[in-house]
């Protein structure tokens, strides 16, 4: 059974997954990679914390929060490798786009990166566009944009 719950963004499941996630980042990224706030916000910005359960157990996450009236951002986005390639991705992203909506957001923006390769397919297949690149040192980082 597949369930989408509102949680907390500092509970017991997205402090798992964020655990994950860092050593998935680090693993791409390299050991010196230090997450900061402007790229994955902190746990009190978020408006909408979902997690995606499958059978009971935790297995994908992401939250929402306002960038400015009519923008919301998905951050911390993140399935379990375990978990990967059944669709749960797709599904959470629809579950925060529905939640960006009901917010009053007409457009939703991810900030992302080329290793993460997953992640980026995810959002073109879901109809990203980009908006904008940058490079941070040795990193390039992407700024990808959806009309709700």
């Amino acid at each position: 059974m597949i369930e989408v719950r509102h949680e907390a963004p500092d509970g017991p499941a997205a402090r798992a997954l964020w655990a994950e996630y860092m050593a998935l980042v680090r693993d791409r990224l390299g050991d010196d990679f230090e997450p900061t706030e402007q790229i994955f916000a902190s746990e009190r910005d978020f408006g909408t914390w979902l997690v995606l359960h499958v059978d009971g157990e935790a297995v994908a996450c992401g939250g929402l929060r306002e960038l400015e009236p009519g923008i919301g951002e998905i951050k911390r986005m993140f399935v379990t490798a375990a978990a990967r390639r059944r669709g749960h991705g797709l599904r959470l992203l629809g579950e925060l786009e529905a939640a960006a909506r009901a917010e009053g957001h007409t457009r939703v923006r991810v900030y992302t990166t080329d290793v993460l390769v997953e992640a980026r397919k995810l959002y073109s297949t879901a109809g990203y566009r980009l908006i904008s690149s940058h490079r941070e040192g040795d990193r390039v980082d992407h700024w990808l944009e959806k009309t709700l």
